[in-house]
């Protein structure tokens, strides 16, 4: 794999490892204030559901790129069953904004 190539990265030091470093940390940083923003404007579930969108399109989209990558039939479905989710939470928020506006 590729955890020797870090290994050695990490020990060779100097301004190529401080820099990585640096863009990791400023970037997980900026992660948390957008996430800290969304709960705090939105709700947590917003977060979740974003998270999850993310994650399960990455899946796809990984599977789709790279043909080593494959899913089975019963992982296909899980995949299914989440898209519903989103799209049936999608929908049911829709449905309730409209209540909310009569």
């Amino acid at each position: 794999g590729q955890i020797q190539e870090g290994i050695a990265f990490c020990k060779m030091g100097g301004e190529p490892f401080i820099k990585a470093l640096v863009s990791y940390s400023v970037c997980s940083a900026l992660g948390q204030c957008f996430i800290y923003f969304t709960i705090t404007e939105f709700s947590p579930l917003l977060v979740s559901t974003v998270t999850t969108t993310r994650k399960i399109f990455s899946t796809v989209y990984s599977v789709f790129r790279n043909p080593d990558n494959s899913l089975n039939e019963m992982q296909w479905g899980g995949c299914a069953l989440v898209f519903f989710g989103i799209l049936f939470e999608m929908v049911a928020g829709a449905m309730k904004g409209k209540q909310k506006a009569h």
